[in-house]
């Protein structure tokens, strides 16, 4: 199934808010309706998740504030039950590029699925071991802003919500908004509501930037997922192509495994073993051609359509670019399968 069991999730909510589900379809058939009507890239609001938590009694306060997030991603997530493992070497160069570029956060609505979970191998968040993490959007009726949040799937056993941002036109901005919170039975606060008690200004800005840090490789996968040309194997069909008129979805028997960036991962490590063997030439006195090297990898994103009608937004994820290499190197046939297991 895959590391951590991310279906895990679903046994913690069904067992503790047995109820969950049946509140959820009733939400979803009222959407538009009795209740009021949100887009179509959100699921449920975060709304429901504390609906739902409210539902069971002698709840902790750290309890009341952690687990409408884990609720809603549970909700979300069981829709589709996606679970997505990239390729290592593709892995690898997405989380250590940096975020830049001013990308709009409207991108995010491009996720293939309601939420998706991320299988993280050999990963930490903050120095925790995590196998993977939910990554879904959040609609503020208030504001009507997209808001993204990540429930982190940690090697304790433990779900450990961060609410990335929301309101803000660029991910530049857009991840200055965030909200993580304490890990520790024994506090009831908020990482940065307490920081803001007791630290200046300057120190909560570097606590502030060096969560950011942590946070960006993870950002990274999400993105990539919204990109139009991720190599993903038949790219998921979005659930919301096929919604009924009562709003709900079929629910799958079992996770569905994704496999992705096969094809790039193998382009990626064909050009690292011709940097590798120019090396080896140049060193054993051997003469070589102009060494062969990889420009990084790099967001670009576009608006596509008509100038005076409806238009769509598009991100594309640049790979590394082989610089004196085999030009004619098309990379392995690929047979790219699609597990539930």
């Amino acid at each position: 199934m895959g590391l951590g069991n991310p279906a895990g999730i679903l046994k913690y909510v069904s067992k503790n808010w047995p109820m969950a589900w049946d509140i959820t379809k009733k939400l979803r058939s009222n959407k538009g309706k009795k209740l009021s009507d949100w887009p179509d890239w959100c699921y449920v609001p975060f709304a429901a998740g504390k609906i739902i938590s409210t539902q069971k009694k002698n709840l902790t306060l750290l309890e009341k504030t952690i687990c409408p997030w884990v609720i809603t991603a549970a909700a979300t997530w069981r829709i589709t039950q996606g679970i997505y493992r990239f390729d290592p070497d593709l892995y690898d160069e997405l989380v250590g590029q940096s975020l830049k570029g001013r990308l709009p956060s409207e991108i995010l609505t491009c996720l293939p699925e309601w939420c998706v979970y991320i299988e993280t191998p050999g990963a930490k968040f903050c120095g925790t071991p995590v196998y993977g993490f939910w990554a879904l959007l959040n609609h503020a009726h208030d504001t009507e802003s997209i808001g993204l949040f990540l429930v982190f799937n940690q090697e304790n056993g433990e779900y450990f919500p961060v609410f990335a941002g929301a309101g803000s036109e660029t991910l530049e901005t857009y991840f200055e908004k965030i909200e993580v919170f304490d890990a520790n039975p024994s506090k009831s606060d908020t990482i940065m509501k307490t920081f803001k008690k007791i630290a200046s200004q300057e120190e909560i800005g570097e606590i502030r930037t060096n969560f950011l840090q942590n946070l960006i490789p993870f950002i990274q996968l999400v993105l990539y997922l919204c990109a139009e040309n991720a190599d993903i194997p038949v790219r998921p069909q979005h659930p919301n192509t096929r919604v009924r008129m009562s709003g709900q979805v079929d629910v799958p028997k079992e996770p569905r495994v994704w496999t992705v960036g096969e094809r790039i991962g193998a382009a990626i490590r064909k050009y690292r073993n011709e940097e590798r063997q120019n090396e080896y030439r140049e060193t054993s006195g051997t003469h070589a051609s102009p060494r062969p090297h990889v420009r990084r990898a790099h967001w670009h994103h576009f608006w596509t359509g008509p100038k005076t009608g409806e238009q769509k937004l598009v991100l594309r994820w640049l790979p590394p670019i082989p610089v004196n290499v085999d030009e004619d190197y098309t990379g392995p046939t690929v047979i790219h399968r699609v597990s539930g297991g």
